[in-house]
């Protein structure tokens, strides 16, 4: 006979699930408590929310302490990413640390593509001193399946109780669980790409615009409530269309990338450049005293954008065009900020090029 618990919240209602021993009595009623468990489960789209739910559910189940979610991270790596019911264990330390992905409980999980259970964890050859340390008595690793191989796993833990029996039918149920986790982490990693390229420019990697306005609103903020300058900045290659048109795109492309990281070298860290499109970029210059220190960073990134392009004997040079408007000189919402910019720029390009602007 087993117990199988489960409290979630949806919104703003909370539901408790209590399945004790009386009500799971047999086989087929464990199946059914651990279908309508995983049903109430698929209702919880926050991940963090369904690790803890299903984890707990799992603990309840094998009368274990707790759990740890492990998953890959950098190529042949893995990392502790979230854990239940584990207060003893140093849980900000573990998780900044990565270890080989064919070593511990977990690395032998998945080499082998199936579940691994150590009884004697501290004797094991996989044994990890820090676990050791807070007195893991067992685990339970099992692999969490994903489209394209294993996307982690999942490990229950025995450090005050000691482990039962371990029933087919319940190693059967955990892994339906560690599926749906697994399928849950995948599609949290899915959101966070679409996120990540929802934001960001996708040939160079930086913010694009949408980020760059939500961040120069909080850089307004930021500068009315520290009595300091910010500087905004529209920039444009001078003779990037013609080096597309006499070399091709393809090499267009690697000037955009060289020129976004030459920037990026020559602000500070504080600062932030986005890609408009094109050959246009802006940056937002915060917590400055004078105008006179955006002049010097504006010095380097015109330096730092003096580029060449060789191709068959052939050779063309890039340079740029900067218009700077300073706020809160220029008390201007957001978006009138960047016209401002952008039209100091085409006065900076007007007048030769090669030269930054700042609108007085």
């Amino acid at each position: 006979m087993y117990q199988l618990y489960l409290i979630f919240t949806i919104g703003r209602l909370n539901l408790d699930i209590r399945l004790d021993t009386k009500q799971i009595d047999d086989q087929s009623g464990l199946w059914r408590a651990a279908v309508q468990t995983a049903t109430s489960l698929l209702k919880i789209f926050a991940f963090s929310e369904f690790f803890q739910s299903s984890a707990a559910g799992l603990a309840r189940l094998l009368n274990a302490d707790g759990a740890a979610l492990i998953v890959l991270d950098d190529p042949g790596y893995l990392r502790y990413k979230l854990f239940y019911g584990l207060e003893f264990v140093n849980q900000e330390t573990i998780t900044k640390f990565k270890f080989p992905a064919d070593q511990g409980t977990a690395g032998r999980a998945l080499a082998s593509g199936g579940f691994l259970f150590t009884e004697d964890y501290p004797n094991s050859p996989d044994a990890m001193p820090e676990f050791v340390a807070a007195g893991l008595r067992s685990n339970l690793v099992f692999p969490l399946p994903g489209p394209h191989g294993f996307v982690g796993a999942v490990a229950i833990s025995w450090i005050r109780q000691k482990p039962g029996a371990l029933d087919p039918q319940v190693l059967t149920i955990v892994e339906l669980f560690a599926a749906l986790i697994g399928a849950s982490l995948y599609r949290e990693e899915l959101e966070r790409q679409l996120q990540t390229l929802s934001l960001h420019d996708a040939l160079t990697g930086l913010p694009n615009r949408r980020m760059l306005m939500v961040r120069l609103v909080e850089a307004q903020k930021r500068a009315v409530r520290h009595q300091t300058l910010l500087v905004l900045a529209v920039l444009d290659l001078d003779g990037f269309k013609q080096l597309n048109d006499m070399f091709g795109h393809a090499e267009g492309d690697k000037i955009l990338i060289r020129a976004a990281r030459n920037i990026q070298d020559s602000i500070r860290t504080t600062d932030m450049v986005a890609r408009l499109g094109g050959d246009e970029f802006v940056i937002i210059l915060e917590d400055l005293n004078t105008p006179r220190e955006a002049e010097l960073i504006l010095e380097r990134v015109v330096r730092a954008l003096h580029l060449t392009c060789e191709k068959g004997g052939v050779s063309a040079n890039i340079y740029t065009s900067i218009g700077g408007t300073i706020n809160p000189f220029d008390f201007s919402d957001p978006e009138t900020l960047l016209v401002h910019a952008d039209e100091t720029m085409y006065l900076a390009k007007r007048a030769g090029g090669n030269r930054y602007l700042l609108k007085p």
